[in-house]
């Protein structure tokens, strides 16, 4: 079988890839090629695994088990995809397209289990091609299986490889942008082209119909760039190997943010949630740091021996993760600029709002309202402590007594009913306790850095719900 003879492009076809970013092509491939490629992918599909040579990729699938959901860097051993993807009946499609003769950069197939596996997030390709050293490329996707939305079709931004797309920290299209955007479904018979440009704003939802599909994909850059491809999977295989290959011990987490964003693939989420949540958690501690040695406000402490004792109290009572990390950072609004503040007798007694200002600053971060809702009512709390428990508001201290009076006094009857209403009084109340509690001279408690794998698991949890 021979891929040499050249596919006629049309004018309109051209100007219409030019416009939209993306071109359909239904009878590139004729009905009996159509089966030789649906073989092809299933004997790739059934291929063991042998290092050094292709990539097979795993998934954890809806249901939980392990599966393969990719395939990479097979043309150079499959003698029937190789004379498909470097023929000139493609090439000479993209050739035509990109203005100059095009070279197989990379080629993958992606296998989408039935039940509800195997979605990738929007995003542009662009950000996993460019480090190789070519700056423009074009993909051909072919589906191997009939694809719509049932199974998880790609959809596009039409136009938008001419915008400049934002993207987030994990390398996927900005949430706000995607939420703005008019996603185009581009469903696909079998043995169909999709062409598109790697900064085209795409994304494909997850396998929800009861059948198995497949898609195939094979990227080009332009001759003037050089021949990317084996150089390409040198690195790939290094920074982001395939699943079996991978080395216990060994760091992949570049690789993931390189390889792997936005995809199902086994380890990728995980790797790059955890290196996303620890530059957060950098942040938070070097803030703490940086104005942490202020002294607590009226107090012979500073506002970073407080937070640690807070910490400490709340861990060694037995309180959640969550909980032990609201306690630590209930007093973040202190850190965070504020140009207003609490002022008795002419003197500053905290920022006005901090609780607030605090809650607002760690969701921004992604902490969750386990941890946002007890930081924001750790003043509530104090209202509500004064109001009825007898002796308390004597117990406080000069300053806490002092910031009271700008912080509306003891509650009324209908706001005690009304947080006690609240499903997280129990903890607010007990965040509080621990809070008055820790103004001690000299505690020994262990440092900040203890907490970071604890502030880490907190943000990733609630990236993954």
């Amino acid at each position: 079988m021979s891929f040499d003879k050249p596919y006629p492009l049309t004018p309109a076809q051209e100007a219409s890839f030019a416009a939209d970013g993306f071109l359909i092509l239904s009878d590139v491939l004729n009905p009996a090629e159509v089966t030789d490629l649906q073989a092809w992918a299933r004997e790739v599909h059934t291929w063991p695994s042998r290092k050094g040579e292709h990539m097979p990729y795993t998934e954890v699938r809806a249901d939980g088990s392990v599966g393969l959901c990719r395939t990479e860097n097979y043309a150079n051993y499959h003698s029937g995809f190789n004379g498909l993807f470097r023929g000139e009946r493609l090439t000479g499609i993209l050739s035509k397209l990109m203005g100059e003769p095009a070279v197989l950069f990379k080629e993958k197939i992606n296998y989408k289990e039935p039940g509800g596996s195997g979605g990738f997030d929007a995003h542009i390709d662009a950000a996993a091609y460019n480090h190789a050293g070519a700056v423009k490329h074009t993909t051909f996707l072919m589906a191997v299986d009939a694809m719509d939305l049932t199974n998880g079709c790609l959809e596009v931004v039409v136009g938008s490889h001419t915008q400049e797309i934002p993207l987030a920290a994990n390398r996927c299209i900005d949430p706000e942008w995607e939420a703005k955007a008019t996603w185009t479904p581009v469903p696909l018979p079998a043995g169909a082209l999709l062409v598109f440009g790697s900064y085209l704003a795409h994304r494909s939802g997850p396998n929800s119909s009861p059948r198995a599909r497949a898609a195939i994909y094979a990227t080009y850059n332009g001759v003037s760039e050089g021949d990317k491809h084996d150089s390409y999977y040198a690195h790939r295989r290094a920074a982001w190997p395939p699943s079996d290959e991978r080395v216990p011990g060994v760091d992949y987490t570049e690789g993931a943010l390189t390889y792997a964003y936005g995809s199902p693939m086994t380890g990728g989420v995980a790797l790059i949630d955890s290196k996303l949540a620890g530059d957060k958690v950098d942040g938070v501690i070097r803030l703490m740091k940086a104005q942490g040695e202020a002294d607590y406000i009226g107090e012979k402490i500073s506002q970073l021996e407080h937070a640690l004792q807070a910490a400490h109290s709340a861990r060694t009572s037995g309180a959640n993760e969550p909980t032990v990390v609201a306690a630590l950072l209930h007093d973040i609004g202190q850190f965070v600029r504020s140009d207003e503040a609490m002022m008795v007798n002419g003197a500053s007694v905290g920022n006005k709002g901090h609780e607030a200002l605090g809650a607002a600053y760690l969701a921004s971060l992604g902490f969750p309202g386990s941890v946002t809702q007890l930081v924001g009512a750790h003043v509530v709390a104090k209202r509500y402590l004064t109001a009825t428990r007898p002796g308390y508001l004597d117990a406080l201290s000069t300053a806490s007594k002092m910031s009271l009076t700008c912080q509306g006094g003891p509650f009324t009857p209908a706001e005690v009913a009304a947080f006690e209403a609240d499903p997280l009084a129990k903890e607010k109340v007990a965040l509080r306790l621990w809070d008055d509690g820790a103004k001690v001279v000299g505690a020994d408690v262990p440092p900040l850095e203890s907490y970071h794998e604890m502030m880490v698991r907190v943000l990733v949890k609630q990236d993954r719900r």
